[in-house]
């Protein structure tokens, strides 16, 4: 049997910022999603938006040491801009051309590098495609 999801963490050593990584993970996983295609219900629609707030309300209060660098401004608008961005794709409200989707893939790409260098953030075919 397939196991999705991530490793188990214990609630005792959370940290505001692994929800934050485990959230940005999320949140990838859904913008990517939405942009091949997949299915998405109400309940789909309401956890991405819900995913994008906090990943934008939490990015103050976290400690960008995981990303190696001494300059994580940057870092901090790309996700700005990508919680902003899924909002818009999850919502449906925003038509997205190929230039539009170019930026968010490209987004995507530069914040997986810096955030999470060693994993690969794949889709899962079968769990998507149930909506």
């Amino acid at each position: 049997m397939k196991r999705f999801g991530s490793t188990h963490i214990s609630k005792e050593n959370r940290d505001d910022t692994q929800l934050f990584r485990m959230r940005l993970h999320l949140l990838i996983v859904m913008v990517k999603a939405k942009l091949k295609g997949y299915p998405g219900g109400d309940f789909r629609k309401k956890a991405g938006l819900e995913t994008a707030s906090s990943v934008f309300k939490a990015i103050p209060r976290v400690n960008f040491s995981f990303i190696g660098r001494a300059s994580s401004h940057l870092f901090k608008e790309r996700v700005k801009l990508l919680s902003v961005m899924a909002t818009a794709i999850i919502c449906e409200d925003y038509p997205l051309g190929v230039h539009r989707r170019e930026a968010v893939l490209d987004n995507i790409e530069m914040i997986t590098q810096i955030a999470f260098p060693s994993q690969d953030l794949s889709l899962f075919h079968d769990v998507l495609m149930a909506a």
